[in-house]
């Protein structure tokens, strides 16, 4: 191989690499919010349908129905932080076993479960939990990560599956 050749290869490598860190710099950056659960796989999985939770948490679905029924919410279902200070980027990070999402809404409010609406007090659906192409935009699958691009101060994300999952961006 000719020294021209070995230059231009090594300066694409350079170029590739500085492309990589500066990804994962930019994902550094972010605030990370992780969406947590801990349902129980063999329970939820009768309850609610095969492929419903596939983690390893200890919470039985007659356990987590008669927490949110008590209480409003389910201690473990949850997002963390549930207050942040305006960052930029966020990406939301699923923890846990079930499908949630992370969807920006103007205001707080219920889901697209009926039954977890009712027990959680959110009888009145955020409109963005309705509309298809947002609440699909904010899928976040077990295992899996969302990025969230120009946040600010005063954005509101709640889960639209169990609607006492918040989070808010605070004011500077």
């Amino acid at each position: 191989m000719n020294r021209t050749k070995q230059i231009t290869i090594a300066l694409g490598l350079a170029a590739a690499l500085t492309g990589v860190a500066a990804r994962l710099t930019a994902e550094q950056s972010a605030q990370v919010v992780q969406v947590r659960d801990d349902c129980d796989p063999a329970t939820f999985n009768a309850a609610v349908g095969d492929g419903t939770c596939i983690g390893d948490g200890d919470t039985t679905f007659a356990d987590f129905l008669a927490e949110v029924t008590a209480n409003q919410s389910a201690e473990k279902w949850r997002f963390n932080p549930d207050r942040m200070s305006e960052p930029r980027r966020v990406v939301a990070q699923n923890r846990g076993g079930e499908t949630h999402t992370f969807t920006r809404v103007a205001a707080f409010g219920g889901g697209v479960v009926p039954l977890l609406n009712d027990l959680s007090g959110n009888p009145d659906v955020a409109p963005e939990c309705i509309d298809g192409a947002k609440f699909g935009a904010s899928v976040v699958p077990p295992g899996a990560s969302l990025p969230v691009n120009s946040v600010a101060g005063g954005d509101k994300f709640q889960c639209c599956i169990h609607p006492w999952m918040r989070t808010t961006v605070r004011k500077r």
